[in-house]
């Protein structure tokens, strides 16, 4: 959130695990304020050399537009869906 991490607790992805109950968290945003939601093909992105794109990576370009977030995982090295969406408050 406008380029700060906000921690939430974790879950098993949604649909993996029959019956399995997930945690929601409430985030509300200011006025003008931007959050920048990644999927851990982002995170998760590995170059030839096996070195993650990783949060540090992911957290340094986070005020850039999602397509250039995207494209930054992809040439680093894409082995996973790579999903990219910003959202800001606006009034």
């Amino acid at each position: 959130m406008n380029g700060t991490e906000v921690e939430t607790a974790g879950s098993l992805p949604l649909g993996i695990v029959p019956g399995v109950s997930s945690s929601e968290a409430v985030i509300m945003l200011q006025p003008a304020i931007q959050m920048t939601l990644v999927s851990d093909g982002v995170v998760e992105a590995a170059n030839n050399r096996g070195e993650l794109f990783g949060f540090d990576g992911t957290r340094e370009i986070s005020r850039q537009p999602a397509n250039a977030i995207a494209a930054a995982a992809k040439a680093w090295g894409q082995n996973d869906d790579i999903t990219v969406v910003k959202v800001r408050r606006m009034a």
